[in-house]
């Protein structure tokens, strides 16, 4: 047991130093700057801050009237306006958060870090219960501490960590229902089930998903009458909280948001199309898109989409590793197996001309999970069952997406993040997958070590990269951001501003200013991020000038104007 704690405590401390290392290094950028204002209940370009910014008599402000106190009204407006009534659990836990550890990019990030660690711990103890393993539970932690995906997410300002950590508690509490050996569930276990749906639906909506999954496995597994009772009452809480939210709280805008979003998003993707990212739905554009999504929901196969580099190396690595397995499966001379999986391997390497290392060890990759297939059906029946749930959470949660393309009539919807929820189960498979090699005989074992090796370094890259600000498949900038500009801006005016002065902030909506619904007569949206680090009672004097786009001035009492700050367009908005 002690040796188990110690285990678990090391990839607990592993978990957390690659979601901190640079956390603090990059600027926050995009949805991160949503995140910021609506935890604040305070909306972008002021429509809650009239008051502050748009004042009949006065074109000045000062940071005092910016944070002037906000209420529950304030929260319901900012969160309908800035993310469609979405993500309310984690806004308002970023606000409390906040409140004690500050606004600095690092803090606003740890509390996806807290989440992210935390669903470890719930992984281990999801595999330890249903799978009956300590050494799996391990393994699935481990692997959950080092996958791209938790680790990217964990370094953004958004709802992510904390959503994939409610969507996998809600399903570890639906195991202990539809899974429990004893005849009586706890009432309190049902009302936890309903909670904690009621909270994944509350960190995002596009988790319901998640919950159609739930009830499918109820009509395939469950033969219990008092169960179907029991989980049909839970459902009560979140369908009773969701109609609140949607109709009479903040997600009343929630409906029209998404019809206007799903309209821009169209307008862009006609406009300028960009297949792998955002495009009319077509079977081609759906599958472009998709490819990278699936090859990065398994982690063996993560990074195996960007270096096939074209169909045909992608047709090779399936059918390789098809058809080793099948030979593998149906043969009986173990040496015959042997020779034709080698080839089969040494083929796919010689057909591919680069990255050769990181094709075959992709390949090996699919290999091992056809492997699980089979363990999953040589299973007894109860057992399987358990394996199949696994399954169909993993690999459907991909799926739908195809389902959001065709109702949005766009590829925007295609990313793995929509999909995330179904990766702690794939984790899963991958760690049944790993203990399935270890049982196979020595020629398999050893060469499938040495090519997991081969991949662990190229996740390792990928990781790198991630904390380098460079991977476009977890974060969506083309170059590196730098330190946090209007932290830098308003560290600035605190230390050179005397009374008498007055900052100016430039006035520029950006690029998609086009595609703005109802888009104000001038933007303020960096002089809102900058007062964010201001001292709350500070009375410095500010405005806007309508006609600057770029730089941040502050103008001396004698009148020199000292130029604080260029954004050069969107070179350092991200």
């Amino acid at each position: 047991m002690v040796k188990n704690n110690i285990l678990l405590g090391l990839v607990l401390v592993v978990a957390l130093f690659v979601r901190l290392v640079n956390i603090d290094e990059h600027g926050i950028g995009g949805d991160e700057k949503t995140s910021l204002t609506v935890s604040q209940f305070i909306a972008f370009e002021g429509s809650n801050q009239f008051d502050v910014f748009h004042k009949a008599t006065s074109p000045y402000f000062t940071p005092t009237e910016f944070w002037k106190h906000k209420n529950k009204a304030d929260f319901y407006e900012t969160i309908a306006r800035m993310d469609n009534g979405s993500s309310a659990l984690y806004a308002l836990s970023l606000h409390y958060w906040t409140s004690i550890f500050g606004l600095s990019d690092g803090t606003l990030r740890g509390l996806s870090v807290l989440f992210s660690i935390l669903l470890v711990l719930l992984l281990y103890s999801f595999v330890k219960e249903y799978f009956g393993s300590i050494n799996l539970a391990l393994l699935a932690a481990f692997l959950a501490a080092i996958e791209p995906l938790y680790v990217g997410w964990s370094q953004v300002v958004r709802t992510y960590s904390m959503t994939y950590f409610f969507c996998l508690l809600s399903s570890y509490l639906f195991f202990k229902i539809i899974y429990s050996k004893s005849k009586i569930i706890s009432p309190w276990l049902y009302l936890a089930y309903g909670l904690s749906v009621f909270a994944g639906l509350m960190c995002h909506y596009a988790v319901f998903t998640l919950f159609i999954l739930h009830g499918l496995l109820t009509l395939l597994f469950v033969r219990n009458i008092k169960t179907y009772v029991g989980l049909v009452a839970a459902m009560l809480i979140p369908a009773l909280g969701m109609y609140w939210w949607l109709w009479h709280a903040g997600g009343q805008a929630a409906f029209k948001f998404m019809a206007d979003s799903a309209k821009v998003y169209n307008a862009m993707a006609i406009k300028d199309p960009q297949i792998g990212y955002l495009a009319p739905t077509t079977f081609k554009s759906v599958l472009i898109q998709l490819l990278p999504v699936l090859s990065n929901q398994y982690l063996l196969t993560n990074g195996l989409f960007d270096v096939l580099q074209g169909n045909k190396n992608t047709v090779i690595s399936i059918l390789t590793a098809f058809v080793c397995t099948s030979f593998y499966w149906f043969l009986k001379n173990e040496a015959v197996k042997k020779y034709i999986i080698i080839f089969g391997l040494l083929l796919s390497f010689v057909l591919y001309s680069t990255s050769r290392f990181q094709f075959i060890s992709l390949t090996a990759g699919l290999l091992f999970l056809m492997l699980v297939i089979k363990d999953t059906i040589e299973q007894k029946s109860e057992t399987r069952n358990v394996y199949l749930s696994v399954w169909i959470l993993a690999i459907f949660p991909v799926l739908f997406l195809i389902l959001f393309a065709i109702q949005d009539q766009n590829t925007f919807r295609i990313q793995q993040k929509y999909a995330g929820y179904g990766m702690a189960f794939m984790l899963i498979l991958v760690a049944l997958s790993l203990k399935k090699l270890w049982t196979m005989q020595n020629w398999i074992k050893y060469v499938g070590v040495v090519l997991l090796a081969i991949q662990a370094v190229f996740l390792c890259q990928t990781i790198n990269n991630i904390w380098n600000d460079v991977a476009p498949r977890y974060l969506s900038y083309s170059i590196p951001r730098a330190k946090n500009p209007y932290q830098m801006v308003a560290a600035t005016i605190i230390k050179k501003y005397s009374e008498g002065d007055t900052v100016i902030y430039p006035s520029d909506f950006g690029k998609d200013i086009e595609y703005s619904v109802d888009p104000p007569v001038y933007s303020i949206k960096d002089a809102q991020l900058v007062n964010f680090y201001l001292p709350k009672n500070a009375t410095y004097i500010q405005r806007i000038d309508r006609n600057e786009r770029n730089k941040v001035i502050l103008k001396k009492a004698n009148g020199y104007r000292l130029i604080i700050f260029d954004f050069k367009g969107q070179k350092y908005r991200y």
